[in-house]
């Protein structure tokens, strides 16, 4: 994918909900320092880049009434918000003849909500079976959501995130990754 197509779906997602678009940027950072701190090569540091900074694309299909609901979500508007990585993944992946990098890209970003205990989303992937890029993309992921003022709560302090990835070491999160990136924001 090319960096103009990149920043199109960034600015789409900026416009429709800045906080979205800041933490998808933000975001990115977390993961591409973990990549770098796991060596990973230059390849996989490009397509954890676009997939961690285009992560959150599918919300653009997620009803603004949700998207930016300043309180709790419904069960039914959560199921709703569960989808998006499914629509994210496809309008990357666009089409059949799509290139190999991009539907790399495309599966990352399906899967980052994927839980390493099996209990995440979209297909409840568990630990070695979940794309170890997308991994890499939920921690940064959670990590920055946590750390940042939403709608509907603010930031957890730093110590307190930290502990929250801890403990969910194994559950949520690759143990490895947990250890790696906790190592990194201490």
């Amino acid at each position: 994918m090319d960096s103009r197509q990149i920043e199109a779906y960034l600015e789409q997602i900026h416009t429709k909900d800045p906080v979205t678009g800041d933490h998808c940027n933000k975001a990115a950072g977390y993961a591409l320092q973990l990549g770098r701190k796991l060596n990973l090569s230059r390849e996989e540091l490009d397509i954890l880049e676009q997939a961690a900074v285009l992560h959150d694309l599918g919300k653009l299909k997620v009803p603004e009434d949700i998207l930016l609901k300043p309180a709790p979500l419904t069960r039914a508007e959560y199921e709703v918000i569960k989808r998006h990585p499914v629509w994210g993944a496809d309008l990357v992946a666009g089409s059949a003849q799509a290139g190999s990098r991009r539907m790399e890209v495309a599966q990352v970003i399906r899967y980052h909500h994927e839980r390493f205990d099996g209990q995440g989303y979209p297909e409840g992937l568990a630990a070695d079976a979940i794309p170890f890029l997308a991994q890499i993309v939920a921690v940064a992921d959670a990590f920055d959501a946590m750390t940042s003022d939403r709608p509907y709560r603010p930031a957890l302090p730093l110590p307190r995130a930290r502990e929250v990835l801890l403990q969910e070491r194994g559950k949520q999160f690759n143990p490895d990754l947990v250890d790696r990136f906790v190592a990194l924001i201490a």
